[in-house]
């Protein structure tokens, strides 16, 4: 298998940010809490580039099972990261800066990579199941420490 394919997540998130960029900050502050500023929207996004890159790096540059296991869950983290706009959009019936990319290029590109991963049996059901864990917990701990301090929940 080819792992250069995890190079679509970073590509894929940064599109992503695109979508969001001019919208979110209002958004998130009615609904989630944070962020407050378009600072702290860069700064976390920031972050969590770097997550995805070194994740993504670690996987293809050091190819061993903990490393594609944390290089994986960056694709768990974006599809994620779909169910938190998706949710959202649905609940309020109002648009979630980054729904559209989050539907049309994160959920193929994680079921894409996902789907690669499977079938080249370079890793286990269990190791499979731990990216998806580590990729979901990158999201939405993050996002739960905001809306309780903000009172959202």
């Amino acid at each position: 298998m080819d792992l250069t394919i995890l190079w679509l997540v970073p590509v894929a998130y940064f599109v992503h940010i695109l979508e969001e960029t001019p919208r979110f900050v209002p958004w998130a502050i009615k609904y989630i809490g944070a962020p407050e500023t378009f600072g702290q929207f860069v700064v976390g996004n920031v972050i969590f580039m770097a997550y995805v890159i070194i994740a993504t790096s670690l996987a293809i540059f050091y190819p061993s099972e903990l490393t594609l296991v944390i290089g994986l869950s960056a694709a768990a983290w974006i599809f994620s990261n779909f169910l938190i706009h998706a949710y959202y959009t649905l609940r309020t019936g109002e648009y979630s800066p980054g729904v559209v990319t989050a539907s049309a290029i994160y959920v193929p590109v994680s079921l894409y990579i996902y789907y690669n991963f499977l079938v080249s049996g370079m890793l286990n059901n269990l190791d499979l199941v731990l990216s998806i864990i580590i990729g979901f917990a990158v999201m939405y701990v993050p996002t739960m420490i905001q809306e309780k301090r903000k009172g959202k929940r």
